[in-house]
């Protein structure tokens, strides 16, 4: 049997011109920049944290510097007010949020309308203490100490219906009677101000508050009748005059230096001082 015929091989497609290659045209080169004529670069820092926030603003409301001492600060403050027309003592600072100091306040012996003819002094000292809750000028504050109030009234007495029947020149045709009193009373100041003080250690500020009693008062009382004393005088005549110039005259006094040492007091100060 004869072999089976050999394939005829597929003819092999004819060869492709090659393509022609399109050269692209060059790219101009980027001028070189100096460092100096670069654009600048922009960068975000990043947040500051909330503790840092805190502590700008607490450093922005306290105090412009400390002393020469720090944060402890001393120094002598004045001032005036109501009711002691004039203050004076010494304040200090431990730090920036805690200060204390003393303080007295006076009113000069005047005659006040409310009395009559009488005339008035007053003397309060106390130490108090300060929170300053923000680290700067304002303070809640509270004193403790006494007030101390005296009054003196004269009072002119016509004695001249009282001369008949005595012997010539016994009594005076007019007598001045001084009735004084005291009262002393512990009292409990509760305060809110601003006090602030510069970098040159200047300060300034003011106040406000109470005077609260929190003890009884005590009122110490004489009274100046030598005249009354006179052996001379008829028992019934010393006693007419007792009834209707002494008595009197003397339950007044008491009675207003009583409601003074009862009495809650505003209290209204400008201060001015200088802490080193």
């Amino acid at each position: 049997m004869p072999p089976p015929p050999a394939p005829t091989p597929w003819p092999a497609p004819p060869p492709q011109p090659p393509r022609p290659v399109q050269s692209q045209p060059p790219r101009p080169a980027a001028p070189a920049t100096s460092p100096e004529s670069s654009p600048p670069i922009w960068t975000t820092s990043p947040p500051e944290p909330p503790a840092d926030r805190e502590e700008a603003r607490s450093h922005e409301a306290k105090d412009d510097s400390d002393g020469i001492l720090g944060p402890f600060r001393i120094g002598p403050v004045v001032g005036g007010g109501l009711p002691s027309l004039i203050n004076f003592g010494a304040t200090i600072k431990l730090t920036r949020f805690f200060g204390a100091g003393i303080n007295i306040g006076i009113i000069p012996t005047l005659k006040i309308a409310y009395y009559g003819q009488a005339t008035l002094s007053y003397q309060e000292y106390d130490a108090y203490a300060r929170i300053y809750p923000f680290g700067g000028s304002f303070f809640l504050g509270t004193g403790i100490g006494y007030e101390t109030v005296k009054g003196t009234l004269n009072t002119a007495v016509d004695l001249a219906p009282y001369q008949q029947g005595l012997p010539p020149g016994l009594l005076p045709s007019a007598v001045d009677y001084a009735s004084q009193g005291s009262v002393k009373t512990l009292v409990l100041t509760p305060q809110i101000g601003v006090f602030h003080t510069f970098t040159s250690g200047f300060s300034m500020g003011f106040d406000v508050g109470l005077q609260i009693p929190i003890a009884p008062s005590q009122v110490t009382f004489a009274s100046q009748v030598n005249l009354l004393a006179d052996p001379q005088i008829p028992a019934a005549t010393r006693q007419q005059l007792a009834d209707k110039y002494v008595t009197p005259t003397d339950n007044q006094v008491r009675g207003t230096l009583e409601t003074i040492g009862r009495t809650i007091i505003p209290t209204f100060n400008v201060r001015i001082g200088w802490l080193l």
